[in-house]
């Protein structure tokens, strides 16, 4: 199991995205009370910033409401999905539909940027394909070349995804929902969706499932 604590957020994003361009955030420019890991991820991201908005939306700092107990700083893309940090424990996460159902999160705010931008980077790379009813038995073949990240996990989209990585692949895998309503999981399938560095490091799928993969990648 890969230790979400040993990925070297600088080094997978120059790999998959490209050499870091020209920081446009400097720490002074930041709030001071922003949390430490969160000024860092702003510092880093700023090389790259269209992974902020990539999957989830991480808000711009001036959106950030600090005075708050818990402080909202992060979205899926259509604004019904919510994380937040303990302004007092800003390590504590939470998360959940709105602020009266918000549960505490199992991933620190560290935690919590690297899944973030890992995501990202999945759904911006350039060579990708998504398989949405792939059956569990090649599931577990087409993930055998990685290894699973540790990350906590979320509720959102819906629970049970979890993340897989390589020297040259990243997958986020989770349930595949039924096609009909009311669209629960689909017992025996999984959702895949796999980057690779390189068009060919996915041909291998063409084993699995065939007909069943969608080409994803912005070079697609």
């Amino acid at each position: 199991m890969i230790n979400p604590a040993e990925i070297d957020l600088s080094s997978l994003l120059s790999r998959w995205l490209g050499p870091a361009r020209a920081t446009t955030v400097r720490q002074e420019e930041l709030p001071p009370a922003l949390p430490t890991p969160l000024r860092d991820w702003y510092t880093l991201t700023s090389h790259w910033p269209e992974v902020r908005s990539v999957g989830t939306r991480i808000y711009d700092p001036s959106r950030i409401q600090l005075e708050a107990e818990r402080v909202a700083f992060m979205e899926d893309p259509t604004g019904d999905w919510t994380w937040e940090f303990d302004s007092h424990r800003p390590n504590d996460t939470y998360e959940g539909e709105s602020k009266s159902s918000l549960n505490p999160s199992s991933e620190t705010l560290p935690e919590l940027l690297v899944h973030a931008t890992v995501r990202s980077i999945i759904l911006m790379a350039h060579s990708s394909r998504l398989g949405t009813q792939v059956p569990d038995e090649d599931a577990l073949e087409i993930l055998n070349p990685m290894e699973i990240v540790g990350f906590g996990g979320w509720g959102w989209p819906r629970p049970g995804y979890q993340v897989y990585a390589a020297d040259n692949l990243l997958a986020e895998v989770g349930p595949a929902i039924d096609p009909q309503a009311p669209w629960l999981n689909r017992a025996g399938y999984s959702a895949v969706r796999i980057a690779g560095l390189r068009d060919s490091d996915l041909t291998y799928l063409n084993e699995y499932s065939a007909g069943t993969w969608i080409d994803t990648g912005i070079d697609s």
